[in-house]
């Protein structure tokens, strides 16, 4: 219980009240401005940095910099800020800029070392590079680099000296008087975890007090964590330890006492959960004995790493690689992928005129009713018949089977097909052309040809190439991909409604009527004629899209093709849902 500290924690909280006591003169004897520059510092790594507003975190820490000018600032903090703004830098794949400032930080105190919980492969290479430059000048030591730090901060805190596996870890702090708190928040890093989250505190006798839930405290290990007190206004008045230097709770199997937050019960054990990532503490090996390659040493395979490492990219790291076995490079994921899609046709109509006379191959007319009767009349040349406005019409719509193969680990680009079944389109003809008489009664040639029934068929082949990862499927993330179909087979016709003044009866002959206020004497009113433009029978197309993933191996795609259909010339937009599993 928090109310019965140990003797331990009684002598730690009297040692943080000397600290704090004792802190405005430490600091005014080490210089005049370091407060005032820790705390941009502190505001732009705990609050900007880890929020990902890379550029409000620079303007903190130029600013504190520019506070620190004319000696104002203790060498130390002229370091600190320095680091942190290389690691800002860093944070922005800034390399070049994160190496400059580490030069800077070492030349103002060569004990500068990188931030423990933000160091990348990439920012070590850096900061080792900024050794050397720094090392040719006679500023800094050789063994530089990480050092072991204190948790710090405005508040003494006392952490719980330990907790179990799979039992939430209790965090309360007390609020001093001279703070005026009005809420907290606590971030914290699990081991083994990536990135740091965030958990609101509440009010709890004299402080604020919030656990570390279950699904956090999976495995043996140090958890992280420092608290960010803040008035009404949301502005930070106090922390409990900060992101360079937090406080840890070790995770055990075993502990000898239960921790709680003040006045409440130790919070009870959680079901393990069964997919606990192979390879850390205090979870089941994968692949057989662990190396001993350390943090940060080349590998290429998890089990070269030491227990609790895995390895990412190439290089040890905190975590476990996504397979739960082996990374054998940098591919990561299932490589084949099978899905059903929904694809609407929207075929770009042409504009153009004697669309049912005979003459374009590409217009074929029908009654409509949709009994497939072909028109073989005899259109009369009279303004506002006989033609169509371009626009995109409903062609209709169609079903398909895909399946896709990743061809290598380390890229991804996958080779496919898709095969699959179109309704719409034109309806077959039912009636062949009846030739036409002249005045005498002879018969003359109809230039008509019986249009080719529909193909409802659709077969296509594709490569496709994902954006911004090596996963085809991520549970909760956007996957986005272009792609190409050199080749496909497929048919796609829209109607237009027509209306024609026919100098034709149905059976060929010439018409013998007076004129109307529609048409022109000798000529019929045939209203509404369907006049479907016809495309294919083949097509080549690109387009792009996104795969959302619900799990790790399913998820929802949604994409746009354009299909250039030839030999007989068309351009149909073509929006695709389908929901994808892979393996």
């Amino acid at each position: 219980m928090f109310s019965r500290r140990s003797r331990r924690a009684r002598l730690a909280s009297a040692l943080a009240s000397l600290w704090v006591l004792g802190a405005p003169a430490i600091a005014g004897a080490a210089g005049e401005k370091d407060a005032e520059a820790m705390r941009l510092h502190n505001q732009a790594m705990d609050d900007d940095y880890l929020s990902v507003e890379f550029d409000k975190a620079e303007k903190k820490l130029k600013d504190a910099l520019k506070k620190c000018d004319k000696n104002a600032c203790s060498k130390q903090v002229v370091g600190k800020l320095h680091i942190a703004l290389g690691t800002v830098y860093g944070g922005g794949n800034k390399l070049r800029q994160a190496r400059a400032e580490f030069v800077l930080a070492l030349q103002a105190d060569p004990k500068a070392a990188l931030i423990d919980a933000l160091t990348t492969t990439e920012l070590a290479q850096a900061f080792k590079e900024a050794q050397k430059e720094a090392q040719a000048a006679g500023k800094a030591p050789r063994d530089g680099g990480k050092a072991t730090k204190a948790a710090a901060g405005d508040v003494p805190h006392t952490p719980v000296a330990e907790q179990a596996v799979n039992t939430p870890v209790p965090v309360y702090v007390e609020i001093p008087e001279e703070i005026d708190a009005s809420k907290a928040t606590l971030r914290y890093k699990p081991f083994g975890s990536p990135k740091w989250k965030s958990l609101e505190m509440k009010r709890i006798e004299g402080g604020f007090g919030v656990e570390i839930p279950c699904e956090d405290v999976t495995t043996t290990g140090d958890i992280r964590y420092f608290v960010i007190l803040r008035d009404e206004a949301g502005d930070p008045v106090g922390t409990a330890g900060s992101m360079q230097a937090p406080h840890r709770v070790p995770i055990k199997n075993e502990i000898e006492q239960e921790p709680s937050l003040p006045g409440q019960e130790p919070p009870r054990r959680c079901a393990a959960k069964e997919d606990c990532p192979p390879g850390l503490p205090g979870c089941p090996e994968a692949g057989g004995q662990r190396g001993d390659k350390t943090w940060g040493a080349a590998c290429e395979a998890t089990e070269e790493c030491q227990s609790g490492l895995a390895c990412v990219n190439g290089t040890c790291e905190q975590g476990s690689d996504e397979g739960g076995g082996a990374s054998k490079g940098k591919g990561k994921g299932n490589r084949n992928v099978v899905g059903v899609s929904g694809q609407l046709d929207l075929l770009l109509v042409r504009s153009t005129d004697y669309v049912c006379s005979g003459s374009d191959a590409a217009y074929a007319c029908f009654h409509p009713g949709g009994d497939g009767r072909q028109f073989y009349g005899e259109p009369a040349d009279l303004e506002g018949t006989n033609g169509v406005k371009g626009g995109l019409s409903l062609a209709g719509w169609r079903v398909m089977l895909s399946y896709d193969r990743q061809l290598f680990s380390d890229l991804s680009l996958l080779l496919g097909v898709r095969v699959g079944f179109a309704f719409g389109g034109s309806p077959s003809s039912k009636n062949a052309p009846n030739p036409w008489t002249d005045e005498a009664g002879n018969d003359l040639q109809n230039p008509h040809l019986q249009a080719l029934s529909f193909l409802p068929l659709h077969a296509e082949l594709r490569a496709t190439y994902f954006l911004l990862g090596d996963r085809i499927v991520e549970k909760g993330g956007f996957r986005p991909y272009a792609f190409a179909s050199p080749i496909g087979l497929a048919q796609v016709n829209a109607s237009v409604p027509v209306d024609v003044c026919d100098r034709r009866t149905e059976e060929g002959d010439l018409v013998r009527t007076s004129s109307s206020n529609r048409c022109l004497a000798n000529t019929r009113y045939v209203e509404n004629l369907d006049a479907y433009q016809i495309t294919g029978r083949n097509f080549s197309a690109l387009g792009a899209g996104v795969v959302y993933g619900i799990t790790q191996n399913f998820g929802v795609s949604a994409e746009m093709k354009v299909m250039l259909m030839w030999p007989t010339l068309g351009l149909v937009l073509a929006p695709t849902v389908s929901p994808v599993f892979a393996f």
